[in-house]
């Protein structure tokens, strides 16, 4: 019983002990702002989007860094500083869920866009399409005529 009671201490000296080293995120020193973060993100998704669909997988992988940086070059960060804001923003799991919604938002708002150009173009198409067809039938009827 002693033995007993001696290992139920041991167990709950070593449990006092146990400390959970919950690491406190380190701020990047260039911390970017949610709504670049968002920006940056909805492009990252428009290029993956891109290789997605492309058809040619040796020149997608690549072209796929050409892309990468062109999307850096273009909001102006290193892939360091975006890893290093990404890390520290999912330590706070309801910011980042909010920067995946403005994202989602951002392509949703793209695809509407596209939706709306794509039914522009068809529209062009198809009154281009009567007036060719117009065309060709004044061109008929005055070779009726002619005779």
């Amino acid at each position: 019983m002693k033995k007993l009671i001696l290992f139920f201490t041991i167990v709950i000296a070593f449990n006092s002990c146990y400390n959970v080293n919950e690491s406190v995120p380190v701020t990047p020193e260039n911390l970017i702002s949610k709504t670049k973060l968002i920006d940056i993100l909805t492009d990252v998704q428009l290029v993956e989007a891109g290789f997605s669909i492309s058809e040619n997988r040796n020149s997608k992988y690549k072209l796929k860094p050409t892309y990468y940086d062109f999307v850096l070059s273009t909001h102006d960060i290193s892939l360091l500083q975006l890893k290093e804001n990404i890390n520290y923003y999912q330590a706070f799991p309801k910011t980042m869920e909010e920067i995946y919604d403005g994202v989602l938002a951002n392509l949703s708002k793209i695809q509407s866009q596209v939706v709306l150009e794509k039914e522009e173009i068809d529209r062009i198409k198809d009154s281009l399409s009567v007036t060719r067809d117009s065309l060709s039938l004044q061109k008929t009827v005055d070779y009726l005529n002619k005779e």
